[in-house]
């Protein structure tokens, strides 16, 4: 087959698939209500062709939670062997953010910022269709690889090298977002952060000589910056350090913490200020999975106190808190895993409250495929293995110590306080030296 012939029939394929999305009984619903809520109901065609990309891609339907794919499939019986395979091949496509590196006759050499890693991708379109993309912009694309070759499905956006900044922020939300994408397709990366887990996880147990820490949110930032200053200087945190941060919330309760919504343009300075500068208080719980790494998880108590406490309905918030967990990816199944093997009445109790009859590995196949069909690390781990977080750390941090160095009293910040000029570390880690 020819390149040309190639193109024609994959372009025809995604032709077909998006046909069916707009007048399936199944799909097309829902993917109207999916433009509602984007405000694109109204868009001309052209765009709203635009948006079918990301909604076949993101989109599950139907209490199995299948793909738009697995559907087209089941209602297109007559796909010949060419387009099956195609299908095959579009099912694993990504979106990332590239840096445009050369512009080719018949596509682009792009490096992806999430997993560090160039790709030479083909065009499934005339390449004037992409006039004005030049070296050093930087672009969010969908691409997917089918053999040896790649091809780009879409280009969404497309911002000058002026926003670098921007650009690294909103490449390092990706990150936190969807760990998976820093590694999946590069080997290299995934082997150093499996390395990077496990030295951690040693070094974890070391300094905590425990794999869970309950706490509050008052104090949990401590807590992380001990095990940070342990990994990066090989400084033992006092035991009596440890002890005086691990505290416990009057009572058990679940609600909204809006400090969570912040937007990707200010996300960075809002790590930097922590957990801590939440007005709320509530339960943290820091904990080590050796296989895929640190999760911080809000309310972790409160959901475990729900399988521990004789009456349930005594805790606020007590269906939502198990929702949260289990809609929320950034929960693993294995944290659910953990949960349910510590309480033997977990299925009864989660089945109970939730109305429904689910065996423990239904409720994760439902709630956490994701994280069940593959390996998924923790959004932190794979962070302390990113070059962009890294970099973009350093600028944050310089710029707010930048910010704060002059009109500081430091005359009454004790050495375990957290600086005052800004930089999120401790003191005695950060401007005592220089006082």
């Amino acid at each position: 087959m020819s390149v040309i012939e190639k193109l024609s029939i994959i372009s025809e394929t995604i032709t077909k698939l998006m046909n069916f999305v707009i007048s399936n009984e199944i799909t097309k619903p829902d993917f109207e209500e999916y433009l509602a809520t984007l405000s694109a109901k109204h868009y001309d065609t052209t765009r709203v062709q635009a948006l079918i990309i990301p909604y076949v891609f993101e989109r599950r339907l139907t209490q199995d939670r299948k793909t738009i794919i697995q559907l087209f499939e089941e209602n297109n019986k007559e796909l010949t062997t060419e387009e099956k395979e195609i299908l095959k091949y579009l099912s694993k496509s990504f979106s990332s953010v590239f840096e445009v590196r050369r512009v080719l006759s018949n596509g682009f050499e792009l490096y992806n910022l999430i997993n560090e890693k160039m790709y030479k991708v083909l065009s499934l379109v005339k390449m004037n269709n992409f006039r004005g993309i030049t070296p050093g912009q930087f672009a969010l694309c969908r691409i997917f690889q089918m053999k040896e070759e790649f091809y780009l499905l879409e280009v969404s956006n497309v911002l000058s090298s002026i926003n670098k900044s921007e650009v690294y922020k909103y490449a390092i939300a990706k990150i936190i977002e969807k760990p998976e994408d820093a590694y999946e397709q590069n080997p290299k990366k995934f082997q150093q952060i499996q390395d990077l887990i496990k030295d951690f996880g040693i070094k974890f147990q070391e300094c905590f000589n425990t794999d869970e820490i309950i706490t509050t949110n008052e104090h949990a930032d401590n807590l992380i910056n001990m095990f940070n200053v342990y990994c990066d200087d090989g400084i033992m945190p006092e035991k009596k350090d440890i002890e005086a941060n691990i505290k416990q919330v009057e009572n058990n309760r679940y609600f909204t913490v809006s400090d969570f919504k912040n937007s990707y343009s200010n996300f960075m300075e809002k790590s930097l200020e922590g957990f801590s500068s939440h007005s709320a208080i509530y339960d943290i719980g820091i904990i080590y999975d050796k296989e895929l790494g640190l999760f911080v998880l809000p309310f972790y108590q409160t959901f475990c106190k729900i399988y521990e406490v004789e009456d349930y309905k005594t805790i606020q918030g007590y269906k939502d808190c198990i929702k949260s967990f289990l809609e929320n990816d950034k929960v693993s199944a294995n944290t659910i895993k953990k949960v349910a093997e510590k309480y033997t009445n977990f299925m009864e109790r989660t089945n109970e409250i939730l109305q429904t009859s689910y065996t423990l590995d239904e409720l994760l196949n439902y709630y956490k495929s994701d994280s069940v069909e593959k390996k998924i690390f923790s959004s932190a781990s794979v962070l302390y293995a990113s070059k962009i977080f890294e970099q973009m750390m350093g600028e944050v941090t310089t710029q707010e110590e930048q910010k704060s160095k002059e009109g500081i009293d430091y005359s009454h910040v004790g050495r375990n306080d957290k600086c005052p000029c800004g930089s999120g570390k401790k003191y005695k880690n950060c401007c005592m030296p220089k006082n």
